[in-house]
């Protein structure tokens, strides 16, 4: 999001350059005025032109908008969990560090759904968790059964590490078989 702008102000530039060599060509001006129809070309191509550089423009605006830490900040939010906080960390110094010269300003980053340290809220935590499970898992389910080739779903038990590397894929791949195994049973 925070790289649009750039990016359209320089798309906007290569297609100026385009037309450029559109228009130099009387060949290809020949053939678009009778594609047109009889319309004044030149007037509609002036009058695009004018409309993409009025946006770039504003694409230009935009930019020095995030990149003055008077006007703008960026608040990131995210939940205490491994991929969520390595994405926010990663985001955290993309605004910060990696772009040092549009650096955007990040006072604040908000850690949403931590559970208390006493454990009060675990058994609460736990059932919203079922409950939306159960929700998404039929929504799925419903959706999926719709098709007219639905695709098999596969429901991955909770494991209490996240696979990962061979280990790990062993491991969910002997959890898969177990589930199969008593399936078949």
């Amino acid at each position: 999001m925070l790289s649009t702008p750039g990016f359209i102000a320089e798309l906007i530039d290569k297609v100026l350059a385009i037309a450029r060599k559109v228009n130099s060509n009387p060949m290809i001006k020949m053939m678009i005025s009778s594609a047109a129809g009889g319309e004044d070309v030149e007037e509609s191509a002036q009058a695009a032109k004018e409309a993409l550089l009025n946006f770039q423009f504003s694409m230009y605006d935009l930019e020095d908008m995030f990149s003055n830490q008077e006007q703008t900040e960026f608040l990131i939010v995210t939940v205490p969990t491994e991929l969520a906080v390595r994405e926010s960390v990663r985001l955290l110094n993309d605004l910060t560090f990696d772009s040092p010269d549009m650096p955007i300003k990040v006072r604040n980053v908000v850690a949403n759904q931590v559970l208390r340290g006493d454990g009060s809220d675990i058994t609460i935590f736990l059932n919203k968790v079922a409950d939306g499970q159960k929700k998404s898992i039929n929504e799925l389910l419903k959706e999926v059964n719709s098709m007219k080739v639905p695709p098999e779903v596969t429901q991955v038990p909770y494991l209490d590490t996240e696979p990962r590397g061979v280990f790990g894929l062993k491991v969910l791949s002997s959890e898969l078989l177990k589930e199969n195994e008593l399936v078949a049973n």
